[in-house]
């Protein structure tokens, strides 16, 4: 071992690692050793150690002790960081003993030769590579050695491709957004948040899977003289993943935010053109690239995604980096968006052509005469959308809450979900009058709206949301109301359950109260009405409006700059874990010029609840 390390051994045990050396490597004599480098935070050592007799005249041993006392050179000392650390060398070890006999010619690494644990250190033994010839470690990468670079990860990844990676990671790198929580909770409230787990889906969900380094920044490469030749070391983050995320960190490792633009075209060419030379005769070639293609920029945000929590002024964050990502999360939006859109339109045309032909009406089992009722056509409706959403479903890992139907807990589990009303007010379809109209919306796990699309279809008029970018209605800005001057009532938009509530004289004396539609609709109208509100207080009875009712329209309130709460004044969360009902909370939706503490107030004939 090297002489930093020497010291903190005892005689006997160090005698018994280098015993485990020469048994493993067939060798005589263990000679000197030269320490490499310290392993990342005092994680242990990497050496090289020259040996006599035998086959080999060095190995590199890779020493990993895992320190008692936690420092972290960004604040993340915590047994988050820990355990990845602690399960990186784990995989890495299965990877080097079981995984690394199968990389093809084309991909060269270090071969294994042993791995043991001694005096509750873990040792790896490998291969020391510059007995190959590669021998050389750049830190200004050239155009040969950049494709050289390409050329190892298009072979790689062509070789795993299907792979299960089984004793790896199951998402592959050191950035996968599930082991790094603080950096995720670090960015809370960017647009970047709210659609970190949209980037993580698409890369985790495509057709073609194989197995990624994990760390392939150009200090993890080793090259032979003349650069053309190229093997690759360090495994702690190999695992399932996409190719992409391997190729645009490489990028980013040796090139800035300028050369990564102009370069862009060339070196993604020279990647898949190495790569159609490994691809297997059975793979659909044609497919598979223009599949990774389109996650090439999904791998930079990915990557973005986590820099701007560890370290946000980092040289890898570039302008290059912050469109790249911005176009990667546009087109999510504009996917997923476009989806609902399209489902909503075509819903909202069967609806409106049956909408005056006899139909079937059946009972839900509520009291609520809104509530209970369901046709066919909500049922048909539903399947409609369906189909058209399953390519997102699957796509981007999404769950599901339908109004019709049963409901399975994809919410809870799945890191968004689709809330779906197919025809929201279904009592005002029955009787032949306007204030139904088709609900989708994208509900993070956390039940915040990520974007909503609301389709009237009497009126033809498409409302769509996205978090942080406004309301839409038929493609054109809806701008945000001005406050008003309350020189007359409230507005209350209600729904007609309203008439039997024991205080409904007082109400009707207070506001203005006005029966439009059904959920959405009024919720809808609260966009376009000064000095309106949309509320429905707390009651006894299951039933009344539920997550599905209120998702897209919620978004849409809040982008107008109105206010969404419960009864209580609290946050109203569309992803309750009791229930996806809201009769026992009860609710306000409030327009930017509406009063929430003056209005609660008057509904409940005191001062109201407190308002946070």
């Amino acid at each position: 071992m090297d002489p930093a390390s020497l010291a903190q051994y005892s005689r006997g045990m160090l005698d018994r690692v280098r015993q485990r050396i020469l048994d493993l490597t067939g060798a005589h004599s263990v000679g000197a050793s030269v320490l490499i480098q310290p392993l990342w935070n005092g994680y242990g050592t990497l050496s090289r150690v020259h040996l006599e007799g035998g086959t080999h005249s060095s190995v590199i041993v890779k020493r990993i002790a895992i320190p008692d006392h936690l420092v972290h050179p960004r604040g993340f000392a915590n047994t988050v960081s820990r355990d990845r650390k602690v399960r990186s060398y784990r995989v890495e070890t299965h990877w080097y003993e079981h995984g690394n006999a199968h990389v093809p010619d084309a991909a060269p690494t270090p071969r294994c030769l042993g791995a043991f644990v001694e005096g509750g250190e873990r040792f790896l033994v490998l291969e020391d590579l510059t007995t190959r010839g590669y021998d050389r470690v750049v830190a200004r990468a050239q155009p040969a050695e950049i494709a050289a670079v390409l050329g190892w990860l298009a072979a790689f990844h062509a070789q795993h491709l299907y792979d299960k990676a089984e004793g790896l990671w199951p998402n592959g790198t050191y950035w996968h957004l599930q082991t790094r929580p603080d950096e995720l909770a670090a960015i809370e409230g960017t647009r970047m948040h709210r659609f970190a787990s949209l980037l993580d889906a698409r890369l985790r969900c495509g057709a073609f899977p194989t197995v990624v380094h994990g760390d392939a920044k150009l200090a993890n490469f080793l090259f032979s003289e003349d650069g053309r030749g190229v093997a690759a070391v360090d495994f702690q983050y190999v695992g399932r993943g996409a190719a992409m995320k391997d190729v645009a960190y490489f990028v980013g490792s040796c090139l800035n935010g300028p050369d990564c633009e102009r370069q862009e075209g060339a070196l993604l060419e020279a990647y898949f053109s190495a790569l159609r030379a490994h691809l297997p005769a059975a793979v659909d070639a044609a497919a598979l690239e223009a599949e990774w293609r389109s996650l090439y920029p999904v791998a930079w945000a990915d990557f973005e995604r986590f820099m701007m929590g560890w370290s946000p002024g980092h040289r890898k964050r570039t302008g290059y980096s912050d469109a790249t990502s911005d176009r990667a999360i546009d087109a999510i939006g504009v996917e997923l968006l476009g989806a609902a859109r399209d489902a909503c339109r075509a819903a909202g045309a069967f609806i409106m052509s049956n909408r005056h032909r006899p139909i079937e009406v059946a009972s839900k089992g509520f009291e609520s005469r809104a509530s209970d009722v369901v046709t066919e056509i909500d049922i048909a409706a539903q399947v409609i959308i369906m189909e058209r959403l399953q390519r997102t479903i699957d796509r981007y890992d999404l769950g599901v809450l339908a109004e019709e139907g049963t409901h399975d807990d994809s919410r809870l589990r799945k890191h968004a979900f689709w809330a779906v009303d197919p025809l929201d007010g279904t009592q005002c379809f029955i009787e032949g009058r306007s204030g139904f109209a088709t609900s989708i919306a994208l509900v993070s796990q956390q039940g915040d709206p990520v974007l909503g699309v609301v389709y009237d279809p009497v009126n033809d008029r498409m409302y769509e949301a996205v978090r942080g970018a406004g309301v839409t209605m038929n493609g054109e800005p809806l701008s945000v109301m001005q406050p008003q001057r309350r020189t007359s009532k409230t507005v209350w938009f209600a729904d007609r359950s309203l008439t039997a509530h024991p205080n409904f004289e007082a109400h009707a004396s207070n506001f203005e109260v006005r029966f439009v539609g059904g959920a959405v609709m009024n919720g809808i109208h609260v966009l376009t009405t000064p000095n309106s509100v949309y509320a429905k207080p707390p009651k006894a009875e299951l039933g009344g409006c539920a997550i599905w009712d209120l998702a897209a329209v919620a978004l849409m309130v809040e982008e107008h700059g109105g206010r969404v709460q419960t009864h209580e004044g609290q946050r109203l969360s569309m992803n309750r874990a009791e229930t996806v009902y809201f009769n026992d909370a009860g609710f306000l939706m409030s327009s930017l010029d509406a009063n929430a503490r003056v209005v609660l107030a008057r509904i409940h004939g005191s001062h109201g609840p407190s308002l946070q």
